[in-house]
């Protein structure tokens, strides 16, 4: 008897758990997504999270030196990296990703199977080929709102990190900076508020170019697979 007891408070406290895992998950993606959207859908909004972000990052970009904007940039890559890899790690469902993957494999397979069997003219094996492809993508069917949910939600957390650091270097770039110059490697002196293919700053242009290779080291040390 004390042991159904036992069972049922653990059961009730289990449901507890996972109903304000749930209710936190909710809050999180419901303010990242605000940060995502709001950004374009509400006037002056990234002017003031560039301000706010300010009284953080100000003293950082001072500290690093004005003339050092870049490498300014370059340390925060290295944040957003670590944050946006460590949100990829613990938000995602790794088994079913896993298992999207297998589902494309087996995806390319029939579809080269299927082209060689074209090639032949063997229709025999065409509609086996078929049958197969079908079964397949009933099976990616099954979970494919799921995997939709799990590739959305390191979006809107990564988001509430990311986005207002890119409003304040927006910001630092164009009004705390005073518009000076730096000297970007191999392409020279520009302004920090030039820009080049499709108004893209060049301080963003050297933090997507410090991203990718940091990313790659980031989550090959804390042990993350890919998500593709």
């Amino acid at each position: 008897m004390a042991t159904k007891k036992n069972k049922q408070a653990e059961q009730k406290e289990k449901k507890k758990r996972e109903q304000l895992k749930k209710l936190v998950e909710g809050a999180g993606m419901g303010l990242g997504f605000f940060v995502l959207f709001g950004i374009v859908i509400i006037p002056g909004l990234r002017e003031k999270m560039g301000t706010a972000l300010n009284v953080v990052l100000g003293p950082l970009a001072e500290f690093v030196g004005p003339d050092n904007f870049l490498v300014t940039v370059l340390l925060l890559t290295v944040v957003t990296g670590i944050y946006t890899s460590l949100v990829q790690k613990y938000t995602m469902n790794w088994e079913l990703m896993e298992k999207s993957k297998k589902y494309q494999k087996q995806m390319r397979e029939i579809q080269k199977e299927y082209f060689e069997a074209r090639k032949e003219k063997n229709s025999h094996r065409m509609k086996r080929l078929e049958k197969r492809r079908a079964e397949v993508m009933s099976k990616q069917a099954q979970f494919s709102g799921e995997l939709m949910k799990q590739q959305m939600k390191p979006m809107a957390y990564i988001g509430i990190i990311t986005f207002p650091v890119f409003m304040w270097l927006w910001k630092y770039a164009a009004v705390y900076s005073g518009g000076g110059t730096v000297i970007f490697p191999l392409i020279g002196t520009k302004e920090l508020t030039e820009t080049f293919v499709f108004s893209l700053p060049y301080w963003m242009f050297w933090y997507l170019v410090c991203s990718f290779p940091l990313t790659v080291v980031i989550r090959k040390a804390l042990g993350i697979r890919s998500a593709v």
